[in-house]
């Protein structure tokens, strides 16, 4: 469906989906694997964690046949309008790529909120259907005594919503006065890329659709190195560093864009036998290059499970854990042995651009930090009440927690085009916590092995104690276990400060 944007594969896609709802809805599986997980009454460690897997997949899936008809036919609906929308400027269809290129670069001001608003057409498209989607999983959630699907989908993703609630609150607290003051730099270089006043910035100005990307802050721009760079051959090369063959993988992937394909990118394990494949839509340069290392993060990590393992736990402990890994692995290209042994720039250059990168790369990890707010508050209060004023309450966290200025008399459901609020809900927490546990990771890594890059030791130390346990513990146990230390804030905080 992905690959193709196809009618015919949205339709096979929707009743696999169903049927796969359906086997886990099934209350005979649901009222056993919720018995036994009561009573935990398996002796072996790894049968109570299947049967603690088994009955949070099942927990999930708990409505009735016309409510998973009525999901999944929203789901592929809204899906198929991302995969097949094309922003239209000037009566010319132009893809995801095009349009990140365009904000980036231009300097046309009324140009790039031409495009800006031309892509944010796609919220239009789905955004009633988001809003009964909304409907729709509160009415699970709530049959089974939870408060909403926000609430119901942390605690059966084994994340406590009063823990996250308090570690949002440090880190918001955290990074206030840096972001602001990173913010100034911003707006001081996009006004004068623009030649506009600061007053006038407003959201198409900042190089991508959401902010969710850190502009370039610096006078070394990372673009020029990767502009004759085959990203492909760069990522083989990183892996083979630390001694992961991704070969396969890649032969398996649908790597460049067409008309009709999902224009973002993830990871699939299709079997959990060994047939992992990443989509991506790459191009020569630096984002393309560090989303195809992110992607084969994912990727190795699902290669790596102990396929001895049953099959429930033959998977990350969380998404949070693989999210760490492909993060780790994406920001390499910020490194200056990457960029010395990887890119192939001579030493002294290499440090030169990696003094930049670490300035770029901390600006990333503050704007990305923000924009995670962002969403996981509308979240949050999209559940709450999915009939309240979205779009207003879209801006308001937007200028709370990014600080831009919302669009005069702009009255459109920009929320809407995000695609994870329809299709990947009550995730983007995920990210952030993969942030948080991706430097904790490298710091570890960093004093047992000295660098992460070309060390065949940090790839060897990860497949087994990292990659090879799978989910025969909870994220919590697993961070422990891997760093020698509970989940702690302060690693990734020291590196934007």
């Amino acid at each position: 469906s992905a690959t193709t944007g196809s009618e015919e594969a949205a339709l096979l896609e929707k009743d696999s989906k169903a049927a796969l709802m359906r086997f886990w809805a099934d209350k005979n599986l649901y009222e056993t694997a919720r018995k036994l997980n009561e009573t935990n009454s398996a002796d072996d460690p790894i049968q109570r964690r299947t049967i603690k897997r088994i009955y949070l997949s099942s927990a999930k899936a708990q409505q009735d046949e016309a409510t998973i008809e009525a999901v999944t036919h929203l789901e592929t609906q809204a899906q198929h309008n991302f995969y097949n929308f094309r922003a239209l400027v000037d009566g010319k269809s132009i893809n995801d790529n095009e349009v990140e290129n365009i904000l980036r670069t231009s300097r046309d001001s009324a140009f790039v909120r031409q495009v800006w608003e031309a892509s944010k057409r796609i919220g239009e498209q789905v955004a009633e259907d988001v809003r009964e989607l909304a409907r729709l999983r509160n009415q699970a959630a709530q049959a089974q005594g939870f408060r909403d699907h926000f609430q119901r989908s942390l605690a059966l993703n084994e994340i406590d919503e009063a823990q996250l609630t308090s570690l949002f609150t440090e880190l918001e607290t955290a990074t206030r006065n840096p972001y602001m003051q990173l913010k100034k730099r911003i707006d001081q270089a996009r006004a004068e890329h623009f030649g506009i006043d600061e007053v006038d910035l407003r959201p198409w100005h900042y190089g991508d659709r959401f902010f969710q990307r850190a502009p370039e802050i610096t006078n070394v721009s990372m673009d020029p190195y990767f502009a004759d760079r085959d990203p492909v051959e760069l990522a083989v090369k990183t892996y083979d560093g630390v001694k992961m063959d991704v070969r396969d993988i890649l032969e398996r992937s649908d790597l460049y864009p067409r008309e009709g394909k999902d224009q973002h990118a993830f990871c699939l394990d299709i079997d959990r036998e060994g047939d992992v494949r990443t989509l991506n839509n790459l191009e020569p340069s630096h984002r393309w290059a560090a989303t195809l290392l992110h992607e084969l993060g994912h990727a190795i990590y699902d290669q790596y499970i102990d396929h001895a393992l049953p099959w429930m736990i033959r998977t990350p402990p969380h998404s949070l854990s693989t999210e760490a890994i492909a993060l780790m692995m994406e920001t390499l290209t910020y490194d200056s042995g990457w960029l010395s042994s990887v890119l192939g720039i001579k030493d002294d250059e290499a440090e030169r651009l990696s003094i930049a990168a670490a300035e770029q790369e901390r600006a990333q990890r503050l704007i990305f930090t923000r924009w995670a707010m962002v969403m996981t508050d509308f979240e949050r209060a999209l559940y709450a009440d999915p009939e309240r004023d979205l779009d207003t309450l879209w801006w308001d966290l937007v200028e709370k927690y990014q600080a831009l200025q919302r669009p005069e008399n702009r009255r459109s459901p920009d929320w809407a085009a995000k695609y994870h609020i329809a299709l990947t809900p009550v995730y983007y927490h995920s990210y952030e916590l993969g942030h948080l546990v991706s430097s904790q990771l490298q710091a570890f890594l960093r004093e047992k092995f000295g660098a992460i890059a070309g060390q065949p030791k940090v790839g060897q130390w990860l497949i087994e104690h990292y990659f090879k346990p799978g989910a025969e513990q909870d994220w919590a146990s697993h961070v422990e276990n891997a760093t020698g230390e509970p989940l702690n804030p302060e690693y990734f905080v020291g590196t934007i400060q």
